[in-house]
């Protein structure tokens, strides 16, 4: 028997609150601030999808300075977007469906390589078993492989969403027309 649509929504909530701290955890281990994974998990969570910098920090319960840095970070890794609502003053944000290539960042990866073989250079004359030494070697050829695979690994990804939509636009009953969110159709 179910308790109601009350006590579904005060347990929705308190789970979302969780995966918005846990998302802020997650963030912070890959090294970002807690912050924007915290912002960055509400965004994805909230309802509606856009929201200003006054209702994102009062869901967290922070400051708007705190938001605000979070979601200047966040703007930058392409991962949220700013967005003007007509007749509405401020910062409004939504969560944005980021390049696979800024969140598998090649470009670090490609950074890593090249600082890897700088320094396996300036220790080439050197014992090359060191445990140090060794694991720049091993680190190196990781990144090596992942700058061959990432690339495909984007492309798969690309032609299962194009796979996605077209099958979603196909299985539509004939009264549902896909319709653009920007206004009448």
């Amino acid at each position: 028997m179910s308790e109601g649509p009350e006590v579904d929504d005060r347990k929705r909530t308190e789970e979302q609150r969780q995966l918005v701290e846990e998302f802020g955890i997650l963030y912070e281990q890959m090294g970002v601030t807690r912050m924007a994974g915290r912002v960055s998990g509400y965004l994805l969570l909230c309802d509606p999808p856009i929201q200003s910098l006054t209702q994102i920090a009062e869901a967290l319960g922070v400051s708007k300075a705190a938001v605000s840095g979070a979601a200047r970070a966040l703007l930058q890794f392409g991962t949220v977007e700013l967005v003007g609502e007509p007749g509405q003053r401020g910062d409004f944000y939504r969560a944005l469906p980021g390049q696979m290539d800024s969140m598998l960042r090649l470009d670090q990866v490609r950074t890593l390589h090249a600082l890897l073989d700088r320094g396996l250079a300036t220790v080439a004359d050197r014992d090359q078993t060191h445990t140090n030494y060794a694991l720049m070697h091993g680190l190196c050829d990781f990144s090596v492989f992942l700058e061959t695979e990432i690339p495909g690994v984007i492309a798969r990804w690309e032609h299962h969403q194009a796979d996605a939509a077209a099958t979603h636009t196909t299985n539509l009953p004939d009264n549902d027309t896909p319709r653009s969110h920007g206004g009448a159709t």
